[in-house]
C-alpha cells in the first residue's frame, strides 16, 4: 500500500514536472504587421505615384538589395494574391472617396468599411454603396489572411491583424472622414 503511494507520488511528480517543462511560446510579430500593414495602405491610398528614384550605377549591381544603415536587406518579395487584392481596393478607392467625404461610410474599429449614413446621397449613390462596400470588406478579409499567412501567423491570431489594419485605415483617413473609436463610438477625423 506504502509502495503504491510512493509510486504513484514519483508518477505524479515527475509527470508534474514534464509538463512543467512544456511551454507554448505563441509569437505575434506586432511591429512587422504594423510595418506591412502600413506599407499597404499608403500604397493603396496614395493619391499620386512617386516620381521613381534616381537609379545609381551600382544599382543594377545590387539587384533590389538596399542599404540602410549598417546593415544590409534584401528588399521583401510581395505575394502575388497581396498585389491583386491591393490593386483591386485601389482601383475601387476613387469611387469609395465620395462616399467617405459625404459621411456614407467610414472606417471601423475592426478594419472594416462600414456604412453609415446614407440621407446625404442621390439615388444613384444609395444603390451604389452596399456593393462597394461588400467588395471592400471582401477584399480586405482576404488581404488580412493573405498577410497573416505570409507572416506565418496561426489563423487564431488573425484578429490581431485585423486590428492593426484598422488602425492603418483610420491613420490614412482624410480629416473630416468619420472613423470608429475604439469604445464604439463614431468621431469626424481632425487634422
Amino acid at each position: 500500500m506504502i509502495r503504491n503511494k510512493i509510486r504513484f507520488g514519483i508518477l505524479f511528480w515527475g509527470l508534474s514536472l514534464l509538463m512543467a517543462c512544456v511551454t507554448v511560446n505563441v509569437y505575434f510579430p506586432a511591429k512587422e504587421v504594423e510595418k506591412r500593414a502600413g506599407d499597404i495602405v499608403d500604397d493603396i491610398r496614395r493619391e499620386q505615384p512617386t516620381p521613381p528614384a534616381p537609379q545609381s550605377l551600382l544599382r543594377p549591381l545590387l539587384n533590389g538589395w538596399s542599404f540602410t544603415g549598417t546593415a544590409w536587406a534584401q528588399k521583401e518579395a510581395e505575394s502575388p494574391a497581396v498585389a491583386a487584392l491591393k490593386k483591386q481596393i485601389r482601383e475601387r478607392f476613387p469611387r469609395l472617396a465620395p462616399l467617405y467625404q459625404k459621411g456614407a461610410v467610414g472606417e471601423n474599429n475592426q478594419g472594416w468599411l462600414e456604412i453609415r449614413d446614407l440621407n446625404n446621397l442621390s439615388p444613384a449613390e444609395k444603390n451604389e454603396v452596399k456593393p462597394l462596400a461588400d467588395a471592400e470588406n471582401r477584399d480586405r478579409r482576404a488581404l488580412f489572411l493573405e498577410v497573416a499567412k505570409s507572416m506565418n501567423i496561426s489563423p487564431d491570431q488573425l484578429i490581431k491583424v485585423q486590428r492593426i489594419f484598422a488602425e492603418k485605415w483610420q491613420q490614412s483617413a482624410s480629416p473630416g472622414w468619420w472613423i470608429q473609436k475604439g469604445d464604439g463610438a463614431w468621431v469626424q477625423k481632425k487634422l
